[in-house]
């Protein structure tokens, strides 16, 4: 695997994979405080929110890389 593949996955992980995996716990999270603990406030709902706001904060650091990533790949091609 050279480093661009690698570089590429990483960012792949960082922009889909992550996000992903956090909005399945903030589902999961979200049905056990509203069907099995009965729990129906407004903040049950904000923290199974959290780990999804959360997914999304660590990935904009992805969004950014790939952009410079292909200015980069498309530098190094000219």
């Amino acid at each position: 695997m050279t480093m661009q593949q690698l570089r590429d996955r990483m960012i792949q992980y960082l922009t889909i994979t992550i996000p992903l995996a956090t909005l399945i716990v903030s589902v999961l999270s979200l049905c056990y405080f509203m069907w099995w603990s009965g729990d129906h406030s407004s903040g049950a709902l904000l923290y199974s929110l959290m780990p999804f706001a959360l997914g999304i904060l660590i990935s904009i650091p992805g969004w950014f890389w790939r952009r410079e990533a292909q200015k980069h790949d498309s530098k190094s091609n000219s």
